[in-house]
């Protein structure tokens, strides 16, 4: 019996197959929807001496710009991953775990897999450097290559706070999510209406964590005892009509993917409308709950739920590369393409997916390895320094993967750097951060050898 159907047949009646099922089907979406938006123009009147330039067909085409209510998945990520997170917390609750246990289970178990993934770019920056020259025609594509590493920086932040925020969750209930989407709120107010634009990065974390709380109600069996079709339809009644009512009265697009060009972006930063859009999404996943779960029954299809979920997460961290290079590749070969948005173009789209869809794979072959949960140990407890210690690997964690989110892997020896909210970023700077993060909350964790242990065994 293979190692998926050995886990197939293990998996008890009580776990929700559904959250796995959203979990591995929101990351192929987001793999999906990249290839789907990304464009790619190597005509030398476009490029401006670059070897092509990345744009997006939200920004060539208003009429593509609606699907992305299908094409915008991160909401069901976050409801799925506060749904993991209250699980994970109360458990290691149960067992006298601390902050520090719940750092290694969750978040180191992100970190470790993108520090192999930030490792191979940086080698990747350093010799494209050392051949080509620190500003070469590929710069731009070094940049953009660690662009996904936002979305784990962002993800982050739920997770680091998560403890937190249940706490909350459990004191006050509704009233902690209403407080958050109150927040929210404010912060367009002082935004849009009184001009105070540097509020607006907190909606980077404001709007997540929102959306994230949802995932609490659902951990608490809100979703049974009210009845999963009854509250999905409700909250997607509410949220999609919130959402229609502000696009219509406000200045808000409708789009839900960032393009070049828009004039107020609904996620970056996060707006009223994307937590709206968000409540809306899982209320029509709530909706069609009953339905998928049975057919999440089949042995077959709930051994593709496996699979999939076992290396979803090598699949997401790589995804990007693959594109890159599939790009590289038809520029070597093809050049100059196919002007983007014509019927020829289109029509090269197919076979562009088979080569996306291959390299993929093989960059999940190679890498899936080092996509494995930590192994399971006894818990070492809350402790300050151990809470501190964790905690500050969480911090260096957000702020290292959102500096590659910017610079990506260009100007390594040179110290290209962008500013994030002020502060200004580079390449080896994310690093050092991204390899604090990892010896931290591990450290967070480390067991300290007893005296028995320490002393030397005497000869016999």
């Amino acid at each position: 019996m293979s190692d998926v159907a050995a886990m197939a047949a293990a998996t008890p009646a009580s776990r929700d197959r559904y959250v796995d099922f959203l979990r591995v089907a929101s990351l192929g979406g987001v793999i999906l929807g990249h290839f789907l938006m990304a464009v790619v123009d190597d005509r030398p009147a476009v490029t401006g001496g670059h070897s092509f330039v990345f744009t997006n067909v939200l920004a060539l085409a208003a009429w593509t710009r609606p699907a992305t209510w299908l094409l915008q998945v991160m909401p069901v990520f976050f409801v799925v991953g506060g749904f993991a997170h209250a699980t994970s917390w109360r458990s290691l609750r149960r067992r006298g775990g601390g902050y520090a246990d719940f750092a290694r289970a969750r978040v180191a178990r992100l970190v470790w897999p993108a520090l192999v993934f930030i490792g191979v770019g940086m080698v990747v920056g350093l010799v494209v450097e050392a051949i080509l020259g620190p500003d070469t025609k590929y710069s731009a594509v070094l940049q953009i290559a660690g662009q996904l590493l936002w979305f784990i920086g962002i993800y982050l932040i739920a997770a680091g706070l998560a403890p937190a925020m249940l706490r909350l969750h459990e004191r006050f209930g509704a009233w902690a999510l209403a407080a958050l989407v109150a927040s929210v709120a404010l912060v367009d107010g002082l935004r849009l209406g009184a001009g105070v634009d540097a509020v607006k990065w907190l909606n980077f974390a404001l709007v997540w964590l929102a959306i994230h709380q949802l995932g609490f109600f659902y951990a608490d069996g809100v979703a049974d005892r009210v009845g999963p079709r009854r509250l999905g339809l409700a909250m997607l009644g509410v949220g999609s009509g919130a959402a229609a009512a502000l696009m219509w009265l406000g200045p808000y697009g409708t789009a839900m993917v960032s393009y070049d060009g828009e004039k107020l972006s609904n996620l970056a930063p996060p707006t009223v409308v994307l937590l709206a859009f968000g409540v809306a999404q899982a209320g029509a996943l709530l909706a069609v709950r009953a339905p998928v779960r049975r057919w999440l029954e089949r042995p077959r299809v709930w051994r593709a739920v496996i699979a999939g979920g076992a290396v979803a997460m090598t699949a997401f961290l790589w995804h990007f590369s693959a594109l890159i290079a599939m790009y590289v590749g038809w520029h070597l070969l093809f050049s100059p393409m196919r002007e983007p948005m014509t019927a020829g173009w289109w029509l090269l789209r197919v076979p562009q997916l088979v080569v996306f869809l291959a390299l993929v794979a093989g960059l999940v072959a190679a890498f899936r390895r080092f996509d494995r949960p930590p192994a399971r140990e006894e818990v070492v407890g809350p402790s300050v320094w151990r809470t501190l210690a964790a905690a500050a690997g969480v911090v260096c964690a957000i702020v290292g993967m959102l500096g590659y989110a910017v610079v990506g892997f260009r100007g390594i020896t040179t110290l290209y750097s962008v500013d994030i909210a002020g502060v200004p970023m580079t390449a080896a700077v994310s690093f050092a951060l991204v390899v604090a993060a990892a010896g931290l909350t591990s450290a967070a964790v480390a067991r300290r050898a007893t005296s028995s242990e320490a002393a030397p065994r005497s000869s016999p």
